[in-house]
C-alpha cells in the first residue's frame, strides 16, 4: 500500500496540537480540528483507492505500525473537546467517526456516550433520547446502551433541565 501524503500533514499538525498552549484556544480548536478533518480524508482516499481498508479504528495503527498512534490521538481530541466544552464538535465529530467505521471489532461505546452526552449539552433533549434508544436496540446486551438510555431517556417536564 503506498503511503498517502496526507500523512505528514497529519503527523505535523498533532504534533502542533500537543505544542500549542491551552490558553490560546482558538489556534489550539483550529489545529485540532484540522487534524481530525485531515484524519478522516486520509481515511476516504485510501478506501477509495483499496477497498476494504480501515474499515476499523485500529486497523490504522496496525497498518501504519503505530507510528501515529491514532486511537490515541482521537482520545485525546475529544478529551480537548470536551474541556473546551465544544459540544457541538464532540457531537458532529463523534457522529463522523462513528459513521467512518464498521465497529465490529472494536466498540464505540466511549463515543457514542460523548455523542449523546453531546446531545443534552446542546439542549438536544428528544434527539439524546431517540439516539439512546435506539442505541439500545442495535446493542441491548450493551450496559452502556442501557444506562445512557436511563441517563437521557424521556424526563417529566422540567427534571434535569
Amino acid at each position: 500500500m503506498e503511503k498517502n501524503r496526507k500523512w505528514h500533514t497529519f503527523e505535523d499538525l498533532t504534533a502542533k496540537c500537543y505544542k500549542t498552549p491551552d490558553n490560546n484556544s482558538d489556534a489550539v480548536s483550529e489545529c485540532w480540528y484540522s487534524a481530525f478533518d485531515t484524519l478522516l480524508e486520509i481515511i476516504e482516499e485510501e478506501r477509495e483507492k483499496y477497498s476494504g481498508c480501515y474499515e476499523e479504528l485500529a486497523e490504522i495503527d496496525q497498518n501504519t505500525e503505530n507510528k501515529y498512534n491514532v486511537q490515541g490521538w482521537v482520545d485525546d481530541y475529544f478529551r480537548k473537546l470536551n474541556a473546551h466544552k465544544d459540544y457541538d464538535r464532540v457531537y458532529r465529530d463523534g457522529l463522523r467517526l462513528l459513521d467512518a467505521f464498521q465497529w465490529q471489532k472494536q466498540s464505540p461505546v466511549q463515543i457514542r456516550m460523548r455523542v449523546v452526552n453531546a446531545m443534552e449539552r446542546l439542549g438536544m433533549h428528544e434527539a439524546a433520547n431517540r439516539y439512546s434508544e435506539e442505541w439500545v436496540v442495535q446493542e441491548p446486551d450493551d450496559m452502556n446502551a442501557l444506562f445512557a438510555a436511563l441517563i437521557f431517556g424521556k424526563r417529566e417536564k422540567g427534571q434535569g433541565e
